[in-house]
């Protein structure tokens, strides 16, 4: 049965993207050309709408045909999530107020940590932070940052896909009851048609909610499982890595961080002559190590804050190389900090939705 829904979410995915292909090219809802993008052809948005049928409607199987995968508490902390999904498909479509857009990821990020209980801790191993007005601020703040990185990481065709894939694939060394599983599949098919070059690309509702639900298990993780959130920001280390060092190297330099710009590391191995699949390849393969060490980690809780700076050792490396083979350019466009916002941090996702 779990085999069956696992083909028929991949099927349904593939099914519905293709149609809202059609329908995003008939209302007009479409991502067009720019000087900051990769792509060179007008290109319809909201592919992420698939992912976020199929998940729900895995999610509400897996509760009568396997409820030990997809507990009462987690799948209704990732209700909120359609909140995100409402204001990405209205954004994508006409955009919306930066203040707007904050008051919503705020309300809905506040929501799910109710509903989840908060963030009772944050366990590195060797020792525990347990005091609730720092676990929970870092959680609010952190769980804001996921929702965002999630969607300026997607910038390249198959990027934000093939990512997630990795994250539910590499969940899945925790060892204890994970619908992630079922993510597999609902991202599947839309990659189908992300792949380069891409027929439609994911957008804001889709990118979010993506950032949204990998949060949602984080903690939900932690609290129930006793799994430390540590590894599982570890196993998100791609994503995080590239956006918050290229936001942190931005600031340092005096740039307004949300000026368009094509410095994310994926955006510069582009640049530098990659395709858009070899630089997945790159980036993924940086998935190996990350997977070794969560591995490693999580069966001796001690060694789990030396992992992670050996793993942020290899990043920096990475950024290095990367760095050498395509240096750093700056960007001094002026954009009011609100006006950039509206445009759904196109400084960093330039595809706005790959």
């Amino acid at each position: 049965m779990l085999l069956l829904l696992f083909l028929m979410a991949l099927i349904f995915s593939w099914i519905i993207t293709y149609l809202i292909r059609k329908w995003a090219i008939k209302k007009r809802l479409l991502d067009m050309p720019n000087q900051r993008s990769y792509h060179t052809k007008i290109t319809p948005l909201g592919g992420g709408l698939a992912i976020v049928a199929c998940w729900y409607a895995c999610i509400a199987a897996l509760h009568y045909i396997a409820p030990d995968m997809i507990p009462d508490q987690i799948a209704i902390a990732l209700i909120p999530g359609a909140l995100l999904v409402l204001l990405g498909i209205r954004d994508d479509a006409l955009q919306l107020s930066p203040w707007l857009r904050l008051l919503v990821q705020s309300l809905t990020v506040g929501i799910s940590m109710y509903l989840l209980g908060g963030l009772t801790k944050i366990d590195f191993g060797c020792f525990v932070i347990d005091n609730p007005i720092i676990t929970n601020g870092l959680a609010f703040v952190t769980f804001l940052w996921f929702i965002n990185l999630f969607n300026f990481y997607d910038g390249i065709d198959g990027n934000l896909g093939t990512e997630a894939i990795s994250i539910c694939l590499m969940s899945l060394i925790f060892n204890c009851p994970n619908a992630l599983i079922f993510l597999i599949p609902c991202v599947g098919g839309f990659l189908k048609l992300n792949w380069q070059k891409a027929k439609i690309f994911m957008g804001d509702a889709g990118s979010t909610f993506l950032g949204f639900n990998f949060a949602v298990f984080g903690i939900y993780f932690q609290n129930q499982e006793n799994i430390s959130i540590v590894l599982w920001v570890l196993i998100c280390m791609v994503a995080i890595f590239d956006t918050s060092y290229t936001v942190v190297r931005r600031i340092f330099y005096k740039e307004n961080i949300l000026t368009p710009h094509k410095n994310q590391m994926f955006h510069r191995l582009v640049s530098s002559g990659f395709s858009h699949q070899q630089v997945v390849l790159i980036q993924q393969s940086l998935n190996i190590a990350v997977a070794l060490g969560a591995w490693y980690a999580f069966g001796t809780q001690t060694m789990i804050l030396p992992v992670l700076i050996g793993i942020l050792i290899l990043f920096g490396i990475y950024a290095a190389w990367v760095e050498k083979r395509f240096p750093w350019k700056h960007y001094n466009q002026t954009f009011t900090f609100m006006s950039n916002i509206e445009n759904g941090y196109e400084e960093s996702n330039s595809e706005h939705g790959a």
